[in-house]
């Protein structure tokens, strides 16, 4: 086999190495990002949705009360209100969300980090 063969045969394979590269870092910086969500008819604040059979809510639940405090955010519950769920398009839970006073959000799932929180606090103009 020729250089230029050769050549031929590795270009293709490293272009499309570096192009799985560039997508899997991209899919990882988003899915570490909040998502914006238009979720008009929810007060303003942090909501957590939660569900009876999540393992991964009392956790995220801990944790918003040690960074926005007991009254510091509102959950619902899916076996008590199912219908939010529906219409704001939530499909995985915990889901916590920050609303301002226009319906806009900022959605996160699993465990948000504390400094998210914190930026969330001032987002939604809690003391």
């Amino acid at each position: 086999m020729s250089a230029a063969e050769t050549m031929q045969l590795w270009v293709p394979i490293g272009a499309l190495a570096v192009s799985v590269s560039i997508a899997l870092a991209a899919r990882i910086l988003v899915s570490r990002r909040p998502r914006r969500r238009s979720m008009p008819g929810l007060e303003p604040g942090v909501t957590l949705f939660t569900s009876e059979r999540c393992p991964g809510c009392d956790p995220v639940r801990s944790r918003l009360v040690e960074v926005l405090g007991a009254q510091g955010f509102r959950e619902i519950k899916w076996t008590e209100m199912p219908d939010p769920f529906v219409t704001h398009g939530v499909d995985r839970v915990p889901t916590t969300a920050a609303v301002d006073g226009g319906g806009n959000a900022l959605i996160w799932e699993g465990m948000p980090p504390v400094r998210l929180l914190h930026r969330w606090r001032s987002f939604v103009n809690q003391p």
